[in-house]
């Protein structure tokens, strides 16, 4: 293991092409924390043995700018290679550390901040919201019908005598008359006529349901401090 220099946080790290890398955000038991920048997700992990000398105030290293950001030391360092060229990479899983808030910018660069926001998507279903059922049953009532009916009588009058003599051979014999009495009565018998019908349909109408969910979008402050002037433009 290598013998570790003396590395001051917040040092600035420059390329052996002296163009700058970033701040010193730590120092490890093998390498350096170096900040990239304040917008940028990953650390740079730089090996001691990339170190070409150190200050208080700067880390100079063995390889360029462009060259210390491609050997792969934006990966955690679970286990420090022992290849001894200043090119060596850190094997092991790659992290997603934070970025200290306080970090600044290459001289003369710019970066594009993404910013992002939830919005809800509705899409539509067919449920079950119930049923409509029909049954047809019998029901018994009792009907009344008015028909109107002939029947006879008999009407017996008594009339005045008329005062004529009656013959002696047409008188005082007994005998029997019948009369014939007839009348009308009802048969009922029962026919089934349609009495109408239910047609059953389905129809569909269109209305309008509000939908509410909780979403969120990213925010970028700017804050500024000193005689410093800021512009801004669009949305923020």
């Amino acid at each position: 293991m290598q013998t570790q220099p003396q590395i001051y946080e917040g040092a600035t790290v420059y390329g052996a092409d002296g163009e700058k890398v970033g701040k010193v955000h730590e120092a490890g038991a093998n390498y350096i924390v170096v900040a990239k920048g304040f917008f940028f997700p990953t650390d740079y992990y730089i090996p001691f043995n990339a170190i070409a000398s150190s200050t208080a105030d700067g880390v100079y290293l063995t390889v360029s700018k462009d060259e210390a950001l491609n050997q792969g030391w934006d990966v955690y360092p679970e286990t420090y290679a022992t290849d001894t060229a200043a090119n060596a990479a850190w094997t092991g899983q790659t992290t997603t550390r934070g970025t200290d808030a306080t970090r600044e910018l290459a001289d003369d660069a710019s970066v594009r901040v993404p910013v992002h926001e939830e919005r809800l998507e509705t899409q539509k279903r067919a449920t079950d919201a119930g049923e409509v059922t029909l049954n047809k049953r019998v029901v018994t009532e009792t009907q009344s019908v008015d028909v109107p009916v002939t029947e006879e009588r008999v009407r017996v009058d008594w009339r005045a005598p008329t005062g004529e003599t009656t013959a002696d051979g047409e008188v005082f014999k007994e005998g029997t008359i019948e009369v014939p009495v007839s009348r009308e009565v009802v048969d009922v018998s029962k026919r089934t006529v349609q009495t109408g019908q239910v047609e059953v349909s389905k129809e569909r109408e269109q209305r309008t349901e509000q939908v509410k969910d909780q979403v969120r979008r990213e925010v970028v402050d700017v804050d500024q401090s000193g005689d410093v002037q800021v512009e801004q433009s669009g949305n923020g």
